[in-house]
């Protein structure tokens, strides 16, 4: 006789199972005399691209994740369409932490392909590919993993910036990981700045990784050619920084000069000013904008307020500054490798000095990390072949380590320079 404590009772006469009174089951019909298993409840994967597809997701807790493999958004009249991919695999192409992604794969629902990956720690930044039959690479996403949710405030100049630097994974002073990745002018594909607070002509950007835990080699192109300087080129190329070396003379674009775009990242007019001196065009978001979703490149004169002229200052005075050390004077005292600008009246943010990638060395050499601040904005500038503007760019010290304090909202930059990127809320 069976114990009262068994769940279940084996009536062999009628090959069935029945379970007990307790469990509140139905019969179930079984003539082959097999256990029926209930079916395995599918894993839930977390669709970042659902709602709008972009070049970066943000992802802040480990699981499962998918996106849909497609590069056919955000495209508008008269910018350069990216030709459709038809990935045949999907790979990690680096990560900054060696535990952030543990496996990327590529799935096809009802024949549409999603890139498929896993999160074990959520903190870090990313990039996934797709390959096409041949291997080469035909499309690249970055995956943002910050420890704080990036925040939208509202600016004196209208617009709501994010609280972070993209690819920061928080805005604290004194921590590295404030300053994010920096992007040559119109790429949507991020590099890693530098892994230590302060740099010089040695520095290196910070490490990199691939699934194995390997280090991957963040490169340059030839500097005795501009060649493979094409768009096409640095889309399946993603690791590679591109040097103007060759044609420095001519342009300072990361794109040979006779392939040079101002439509990229969707205003190609953005220096247009009025009759009052005001930028007339704000741009729009494109597939070449390295914002996450329901963000974008900020336009030229996002930060105009930072000084009281909207322009070039040297004078502390002249700073829209917070007075961090609360001892009622704006001095030097207040930059912790980077400045707090106020983005209206009443809030101050903290605006790291990741400093650059050189144009022209297409590495971090010569970078001052910790005493320059560059931030891109959508628009190119007329005033230089292969420019573009900044929308804030500082600096405490010189390349030789001298002091020079200067703050301008409205700098000019080359388009091969690879600077920080604070987005806007991408407002329809």
């Amino acid at each position: 006789m069976l114990k009262k404590s068994l769940k279940y009772l084996l009536v062999l006469s009628l090959g069935t199972f029945l379970f007990s009174c307790d469990d509140k089951e139905t019969l179930i019909e079984d003539p082959d005399n097999d256990i029926i298993e209930e079916p395995t409840p599918e894993e839930y994967i977390t669709d970042l691209s659902a709602e709008e597809m972009a070049n970066c997701y943000i992802v802040q807790a480990p699981g499962k994740y998918k996106f849909k493999a497609d590069n056919q958004f955000n495209l508008g009249e008269g910018l350069p369409v990216p030709s459709q991919i038809s990935p045949a695999d999907a790979s990690l192409i680096w990560q900054t932490n060696q535990k952030s992604i543990v496996s990327v794969e590529l799935l096809f629902d009802d024949e549409v392909p999603y890139v498929v990956f896993e999160v074990e720690e959520a903190s870090g930044n990313a990039v996934i590919g797709v390959e096409n039959k041949s291997g080469s690479i035909e499309w690249s996403w970055h995956i943002w993993m910050p420890q704080e949710t990036p925040q939208a405030l509202e600016t004196s100049t209208g617009y709501e910036v994010m609280n972070m630097n993209l690819g920061a994974l928080n805005n604290n002073p004194e921590d590295v990981v404030s300053y994010g990745m920096l992007y040559q002018w119109g790429r949507k594909d991020p590099f890693p700045a530098s892994g230590t607070l302060t740099g010089d002509a040695s520095t290196v950007s910070a490490p990199v990784y691939d699934l194995n835990g390997n280090t991957v080699l963040i490169s340059k192109s030839d500097w005795t050619s501009v060649d493979n300087n094409t768009l096409e080129y640095s889309i399946s190329h993603p690791t590679v920084c591109l040097s103007n070396y060759a044609q420095y003379s001519i342009s300072r674009d990361w794109l040979n000069e006779k392939l040079s775009d101002n439509s990229l990242w969707g205003n190609p007019e953005g220096d247009l000013k009025d009759e009052e001196n005001n930028f007339v065009n704000k741009g729009r978001k494109t597939c070449y904008d390295p914002s996450p979703a329901g963000w974008r490149v900020a336009p030229p004169d996002v930060f105009r307020d930072f000084t009281s002229t909207g322009g070039y200052v040297w004078d502390l005075i002249d700073f829209n500054i917070y007075d961090v050390n609360n001892d009622h004077t704006l001095d030097i005292n207040d930059y912790l490798y980077g400045w707090h600008f106020y983005v209206n009246e009443s809030t101050p943010l903290y605006f790291p000095a990741a400093s650059r990638f050189d144009g022209s060395y297409a590495m971090l050499m010569g970078s001052m990390s910790g005493y320059w601040g560059n931030y891109w904005s959508n628009s190119p500038s007329s005033a230089m072949v292969g420019g573009a503007l900044a929308t804030l760019a500082f600096q405490v010290k010189d390349m030789s380590g001298d002091d020079i304090v200067t703050v301008s909202p409205s700098a000019v930059g080359s388009k091969a320079d690879a600077y920080s990127v604070r987005c806007i809320k991408d407002v329809p």
